[in-house]
């Protein structure tokens, strides 16, 4: 009987040293599980701020990325433009012009026509994109809007007439269009 007590008290803590070292086990596993993905979705993220610039010490992409966060729709960047453009830059999708009685708006929808990947670049300044509609000039061209909006039809005459003259750089169309139609230009 003693022995058996004995065996019994050196297995007891066998038994608790199984069960803690299966929990350990089962740990690692969880972790693992969690940590694999993870590592896999953030660590591109997290390589990127790896790279310093030696000017400074900080990551120029680190820098690009916080800039990139503050600046909206409208807001001048670095290139002379207020948008990012995309989308299409083609007139596929413009209303053809000879629809429109009225001379100057049937001329504005032919420039649309003309210069559509230029207008795709510039920033409207009638507002529509604080309604959700469009994101660059060209896109009023492919409704109605700019029917009846100056701002529009304006900005569309600005880069032809600046296009014709032989500019080409988008920043330099925007400046122009800023001068005539941003609220404080």
């Amino acid at each position: 009987m003693k022995n058996q007590i004995l065996k019994e008290k050196e297995r007891a803590p066998r038994s608790a040293v199984v069960i803690a070292a299966r929990w350990r086990l089962a740990v690692m596993l969880v972790v693992l599980i969690l940590a694999i993905p993870a590592a896999a979705v953030l660590g591109p993220f997290l390589a990127r701020h790896q790279v310093l610039s030696p000017e400074n010490g900080k990551s120029g992409l680190q820098e690009q990325v916080h800039s990139e966060a503050a600046w909206h729709v409208g807001m001048l960047r670095p290139d002379g433009l207020r948008i990012n453009p995309s989308g299409r830059s083609d007139a596929s999708r413009v209303l053809n012009p000879n629809q429109f009685a009225h001379k100057d708006v049937r001329h504005s929808y032919w420039v649309a026509t003309q210069i559509p990947a230029t207008l795709n670049k510039l920033y409207c300044w009638c507002g529509c994109e604080n309604r959700g509609v469009h994101r660059s000039n060209l896109q009023c061209f492919e409704d109605q809007m700019a029917v009846t909006c100056a701002v529009c039809q304006g900005t569309a005459e600005i880069a032809w007439k600046m296009t014709q003259t032989g500019v080409r750089d988008a920043g330099k169309i925007q400046a122009a269009v800023d001068a005539k139609w941003a609220p404080n230009g």
